[in-house]
């Protein structure tokens, strides 16, 4: 059992934190999960059903294999969207918020500041404060009962100094710069299929109006059903309003990274402040984003 600047309560709560982050994770990956078969299905039943079409006369087997394969896919596509159904993305989130909120209070402990500065009532502060945020989300206890705690240290804070370097300095270059560079890329190459189907029905187009050729003039369709349910797709994982607000929190916390470089020597209420405004930060933008995935 690490000792690292904590007491068993704090090893408690970091220990329960790994479970309620392991739900949030599977959560996670369950509606990804769902909604590139969401995405996959609708595309294979725009495909296959044109195809089908356009291989029932020459070839009746192959057209009518295709046709049952299409609606086959279109049958499966609601079924798939219901694993990112608004009731789960709402677990999730919840999820993810007690995550957040444990590990956040397990690092203002271990830093001695804020609410946890006097030793005769960390402990109890901790207690209290944790039990009441497992109150909260008590209808999801059965779901992170399936998971085993994590067995790994404490976080090697023992003051304001440590808890800048693995807290504040761990979020800004470990998580939200790294996110916000990383769903830049995927909005960008969202946008880039959005270009690239546009185009090609341009093309599906001009091939039909120049030579006549009904088969490409059917696939015009399909093109924009798969263009939009790739657009469809980017939008309900909010690659473009994560990167803002990923960019957003980053460039907050180095307003708070250089207040706290400025001070020349920190006091404790200095120290109390560096903590409070560092979780503010990050408690606005976990709450603002949950509140979004809830909500759309």
């Amino acid at each position: 059992m690490s000792t690292v600047g904590g007491t068993a309560v704090a090893e408690d709560v970091w220990r329960a934190q790994s479970t309620w982050s392991q739900a949030a994770d599977r959560s996670r990956a369950a509606i990804g999960r769902a909604r590139a078969a969401t995405l996959g299905c609708s595309v294979a039943a725009a495909v296959l059903g044109v195809a089908a079409s356009q291989l029932m006369g020459p070839s009746p087997g192959s057209g009518r294999a295709l046709s049952f394969l299409a609606l086959l896919a279109a049958g499966a596509a609601p079924l798939a969207a219901r694993g990112a159904a608004p009731d789960r993305v709402r677990e999730w989130t919840r999820l993810r918020s007690v995550s957040e909120e444990l590990k956040s209070q397990t690092y203002v402990y271990l830093a001695k500041v804020a609410h946890y500065r006097d030793p005769a009532h960390r402990d109890a502060e901790l207690l209290r404060r944790t039990e009441t945020v497992l109150d909260e989300a008590g209808h999801l206890t059965s779901v992170v009962r399936e998971f085993t705690p994590v067995d790994r240290p404490l976080p090697p804070v023992t003051d304001a100094a440590g808890y800048l370097g693995a807290r504040l300095l761990g979020q800004l270059d470990g998580y939200y710069r790294p996110k916000a560079a990383e769903m830049a890329r995927r909005a960008r190459r969202v946008d880039r299929w959005g270009v690239a189907l546009a185009a090609l029905s341009v093309v599906l187009g001009a091939a039909a109006g120049a030579f006549a050729a009904e088969q490409a003039a059917a696939w015009i369709p399909v093109v924009a059903t798969i263009s939009a349910s790739v657009v469809s797709h980017g939008a309900s994982a909010r690659y473009v309003t994560l990167h803002v607000e990923y960019s957003r929190t980053a460039g907050e916390l180095e307003r708070v990274l250089r207040w706290w470089r400025q001070l020349a020597p920190a006091t404790d209420a200095d120290a109390d402040r560096l903590a409070e405004r560092t979780e503010h930060v990050v408690s606005v933008q976990n709450e603002g984003w949950m509140a979004k995935w809830t909500a759309e």
